[in-house]
């Protein structure tokens, strides 16, 4: 499925209750909306809401887990089979019709530029079919950021506080204090005249959006990558790393993953399970062989990918600054910190 884009961002105004009017009638169109609510351990988190009026958190600097799992969950059947008496083997698929519509409100614009870069992905050379269903019957509406924390740095990555990536319409504070929706593609057209949303006047601007200081620069990254593949600064980042994923589970854009048969006598079902590089077993063969044995090379490998390897192969960063890798890490070695620590300015020769 082919993200279509309009020609032109439009903007609407909306009024100060939008949010609570927009959930009461999408639910009794039969569509699922899906908001940030606070969860009992303090995080906010994606869930089905009923109504808008309390249940929808308002303040929060991003969702706990990332936007991808909806799209691509930690887990999923992507077959199942059972062994009939004549040797042959009965194949089922599971139904991806059985999800309706569903309007995904309340993430940050970080979170739906990552699944632009998904979208790469698992439409790169061919589609991906439970994937590309999910996404299909989502529109996504992203909040722009208004306090941004110490762990965020979009602007490092290419993105904004504001960045319409991904988003379907895109929920920006106005100058005049009031609600301004930018809407990026059909989908988010079709949305805004489903909730009766008019046209902003001509002057109508959004407010300014917060300041998120650069940490580093991709290009220079890049150009260091490129030359230090077998740098020592890797078992420098190695010796920290705990080497434990969090840091890729939580991401917005890592999309490794595994599949494994579950079976019995009888049958038994495939499955897809999300992986991460940085873990022993990735790479692993069944002969016992690891091209990646040492941490120092699953370490090199996370940031290979993220700004060398990807942005070689589809021309965008695979990285989108949320800073959860930060804020999950136990040792307090988020991206961030291992960029900023790139001898970016020395040549390659000076590094051994």
């Amino acid at each position: 499925m082919k993200v279509e884009k309009v020609a032109e961002q439009k903007l609407y105004q909306a009024p100060a209750d939008w949010l609570e009017s927009a959930v009461k009638t999408l639910r009794e169109a039969g569509v699922e909306v899906l908001a940030p609510t606070a969860t009992g351990d303090g995080d906010v988190e994606l869930a089905s809401v009923a109504s808008g009026d309390g249940a929808v958190a308002r303040e929060y600097v991003n969702l706990h887990l990332p936007l991808k799992r909806l799209f691509f969950p930690e887990t999923e059947v992507l077959l199942e089979y059972d062994q009939k008496g004549d040797g042959d083997v009965d194949l089922r698929t599971p139904d991806r019709t059985a999800r309706g519509e569903a309007v995904i409100i309340g993430c940050r614009p970080c979170d739906a530029a990552a699944i632009d870069v998904l979208d790469q992905v698992f439409e790169w050379d061919y589609e991906d079919t439970p994937y590309a269903s999910r996404r299909e019957k989502a529109t996504v509406v992203a909040f722009a950021c208004t306090e941004p924390d110490e762990h965020c740095f979009c602007t490092s990555v290419g993105g904004s506080p504001q960045d319409a990536r991904g988003s379907d319409v895109l929920v920006l504070p106005a100058q005049d204090g009031g609600v301004l929706m930018q809407v990026s593609t059909p989908k988010g057209h079709a949305l805004v005249e489903r909730l009766g949303l008019t046209p902003a006047p001509a002057d109508a601007a959004p407010a300014e959006a917060p300041q998120v200081e650069a940490r580093f620069d991709p290009e220079k990254i890049k150009a260091w990558l490129d030359d230090n593949f077998d740098s020592e600064y890797w078992d420098e980042v190695a010796l920290r790393c705990l080497g434990c994923g969090a840091c890729s589970y939580l991401c917005p854009t890592c999309h490794c993953f595994d599949i494994v048969d579950e079976a019995t006598w009888k049958g038994g079902e495939r499955r897809r399970n999300w992986d991460c590089c940085s873990f022993g077993l990735f790479t692993k063969h069944a002969s016992g062989h690891n091209p990646r044995a040492e941490q120092s090379a699953r370490c090199r490998q996370r940031v290979m990918h993220k700004f060398k390897y990807f942005p070689e192969r589809f021309g965008t960063l695979a990285c989108v600054g949320c800073g959860r890798c930060v804020r999950a890490c136990g040792v307090g070695q988020g991206l961030p910190t291992v960029l900023a620590g790139i001898p970016a300015e020395q040549p390659a020769e000076e590094q051994s």
